[in-house]
Parts: structure tokens; sequence; C-alpha cells
């Protein structure tokens, strides 16, 4: 359940939920083998998306005749395109990195320095374009790696590109939806590995924790992006990577 809070906690907010996995992993003396338990947990963050956004896809899917519906699904399908095509070919080499410190603190501290140039950026009032969702994709290829926060690339690329903050949250949001269950299909057997060490009751409760606290993030990193609160999670990315890197 503690380890579900933490990934609820951590995927919805740009801090890196992969970073913060593996520092609980180490602080509570646990380690789960490969990457099934991870996807578990972020199975339970999809939910909480779901619901958080549930009359915006529910929209989507029930029109898809409209120019609007079809103009924004295509939008999500682009930004799509740079995590699959780059995804499939690093895929082995993320996961054996998947639980070293070292190299996930390296990456927290890249993450907040991006996050900290959100705040020269002017508060901003567009919406989502096809520039900016190619941009925003591409910054959520960067996210495969381990200790770089997806919420974090796609929110503060969004922003950067201009789109107004509770716009470039939905979008980031929606957008992985189809990144996690291409993962999910990815690790299957991955996922059974996992249930066979920890139970599956287990996996259900860190996932229904995953799921509430990832809910009420969503809720509240829509406040914080929408008053301009970005370059803090910056701050507190550069400072958890510098701890753990000392620590390493």
């Amino acid at each position: 359940m503690l380890i579900g809070v933490v990934q609820g906690i951590t995927e919805c907010l740009p801090v890196s939920s992969s970073a913060h996995l593996a520092f609980a992993e180490r602080i509570l003396g646990i380690r789960a083998e490969g990457v099934g338990f991870e996807v578990v947990l972020h199975l339970g963050t999809l939910c909480a998306t779901l619901f958080f956004f549930r009359t915006r896809w529910v929209w989507l899917l029930a029109n898809l005749r409209d120019p609007a519906a079809q103009r924004a699904i295509g939008m999500l399908m682009l930004a799509t395109l740079p995590v699959v095509l780059i995804g499939a070919g690093v895929h082995d080499r993320v996961e054996a990195i998947f639980h070293d410190v070292r190299h996930i603190a390296l990456s927290l501290i890249l993450c907040g320095l991006f996050l900290l140039l959100t705040g020269f950026r002017k508060p901003a009032k567009g919406e989502v374009g096809w520039g900016s969702a190619l941009g925003i994709g591409v910054a959520q290829a960067f996210a495969i790696l381990p200790g770089i926060s997806r919420s974090g690339m796609t929110v503060g690329a969004g922003v950067m590109a201009g789109v107004k903050g509770e716009r470039a949250v939905e979008f980031a949001f929606l957008l992985s939806i189809p990144a996690v269950l291409g993962a999910t299909l990815l690790e299957l057997q991955g996922i059974g590995a996992a249930a066979a060490g920890a139970g599956w009751g287990n996996l259900l409760i860190a996932a229904i924790a995953a799921c509430v606290s990832g809910y009420a993030a969503i809720g509240a990193l829509i406040r914080l992006v929408s008053g301009g609160r970005l370059p803090w999670f910056g701050c507190y990315c550069i400072v958890m990577g510098l701890l753990w890197l000392l620590a390493a």
C-alpha cells in the first residue's frame, strides 16, 4: 500500500515515479525483479487518469465524426509516435538500469533543470496545436529513461510551447493512456512474475492505492501548474537527485 501511494503521487506530480520507487525500494530494503510490479502500479494510475478525465475521453470516443474530436485524436496519435518508435528500440536497455540509483538520480537532476526552465516562460493561454503536440510527444519519449518524469516532461513541454496550464495537463495525461497500455502489453509476462513473487492480493492493494492517491495528485497538479508553480518541482527534483547521488 505504501509503495502504491508513492507511485500514485509521484507518477502524477512531475517528480518521477520510477525514481521514487527505486528510492522507496532502497529504503524499505526490498527489490522487485524486472518491471512487472511497476507496470501494475502504472495501471493503477491509469485508472485514476481515466476517471479524472472521463468527460473528455468519453466525449472524444462518442464524437468520432466531429472534426474537433478528430483533430484532438489526431494530435494524440501524432504525439504518441515518438515513444512508440524510440521505446521499442531501447526497451531492454531501459529495463537493465531500472534499479540503478545513481543513474536515476542523474536523470532526476536533468528533469529538474528542465522544469526550472519553464519558470522563464510567461503565462500562456494557448491551446494544443499540431506543433506543440509533436513537441510534447518528443518530451514523453525522453521519459522512457528511469528518473525522467513523464508528467514533468510532457506538461513542461506544453507550458514551454505556450499552452495554458490546465490544457497542458489534460493533454499530457490523455497521452499517457496509450503509452501505459502499450507498456502493459509488452510486460504481460513480467506482471505474472511479479504476482508470483508478491501475490495477486498485494498487487491489487498497491494498484488501488496508486489509483486513489493518483486521482488526488492530478487535481493538485492542475492547480499548481495553473498557478505557475511547476518550477518548484524542478527544485525538488534537483535536491532529491543530489541527495541520492551522495548516498549512493
